[in-house]
């Protein structure tokens, strides 16, 4: 019947079958009562006084029986709501998964291109699903943890002799790094477990790896320009030739044990109980580092 009439179709049967119900029930009951209330009247003005009871009394049967039916539509309307909302969750996380199962399978790809596809439809999925944030940005790790010491750009067998080609970070693995930068911390508050990876040369401008643990992480020529290092762990953390202008070392463990050779700190925010690296003065003021020979202008641009 649902599905036929609709929601006002059942409004109007259920206010016909309380009508009849009113009719049925009620209208006996109004003379019970009315002669309850004209009690021993008798005479001329008992017929008067009756009709007047009655009227009486079925207006407040009346009364009480729109009461019964509104109480009785608004706990429908409730119940409706409520199961109409749980289909709405339920198909909204069935789309959800059936995006997850294809990413993933993206993931797993032999293309390229297939791969880094899949790596973005992770994030959005992430974005659409805060359930769903932590596991995917574990997956990614996952990932960068299995790829990221596969060498880029591939070596070529017919590749010269001489000078080998500039390594950098493989571009699904660059990618995957992307998004783990600029997780939600909202819905996410792991850390994240970048040890040991190879992320040479890597673009991490601006990322977001606060609390990472990058413990014998390489990451010689990369990119951190204004990136958030908050908290990390830095043992054995090769950083050389790195760019660190403006990027925050606040409360960084080990700092002092990693591999800053030939970075660029200009701009970088130093932590007071870590020793300066040679060549670099901490302002007392921004507690930003500026090369020694520099004078006192901004150090942050």
């Amino acid at each position: 019947m649902r599905r036929v009439l609709g929601w006002s179709g059942l409004l109007v049967v259920a206010a016909v079958v309380v009508a009849a119900g009113t009719y049925v029930v009620f209208w006996p009951l109004s003379d019970l009562i009315a002669r309850h209330d004209v009690g021993a009247v008798t005479g001329t003005h008992r017929a008067a006084a009756l009709q007047t009871a009655r009227d009486a009394a079925r207006g407040r049967l009346l009364a009480f029986g729109a009461g019964l039916f509104a109480a009785g539509a608004l706990i429908y309307t409730a119940r409706n709501f409520t199961l109409s909302r749980r289909a709405v969750q339920i198909t909204e996380q069935g789309q959800v998964t059936d995006r997850y199962t294809k990413a993933i399978e993206q993931l797993g790809s032999d293309t390229l291109d297939v791969r880094i596809g899949g790596i973005y439809a992770l994030e959005r999925v992430a974005r659409d699903s805060p359930r769903d944030h932590p596991t995917i940005m574990e997956v990614l790790v996952a990932f960068v943890h299995e790829h990221s010491q596969e060498p880029w750009p591939p070596s070529a067998s017919n590749e010269p002799s001489g000078a080998p080609p500039l390594r950098m970070t493989r571009p699904d693995v660059q990618a995957a790094v992307t998004v783990l930068g600029r997780r939600n911390p909202r819905y996410d508050q792991q850390s994240i477990d970048l040890s040991a990876v190879s992320l040479t040369r890597a673009r991490l401008r601006r990322a977001d790896l606060g609390g990472a643990d990058l413990t014998a992480t390489d990451l010689t020529g990369a990119d951190l320009h204004h990136a958030n290092l908050h908290d990390t762990t830095l043992v054995m953390t090769d950083l050389t030739s790195a760019d660190l202008h403006g990027t925050d070392f606040t409360g960084a463990r080990a700092l002092d044990n990693a591999n800053l050779s030939g970075a660029h700190l200009t701009g970088a925010i130093w932590p007071q109980d870590v020793p300066v690296p040679e060549g670099w003065v901490r302002d007392p003021d921004s507690g930003r580092l500026r090369r020694a020979s520099e004078g006192t202008g901004d150090a942050g641009n």
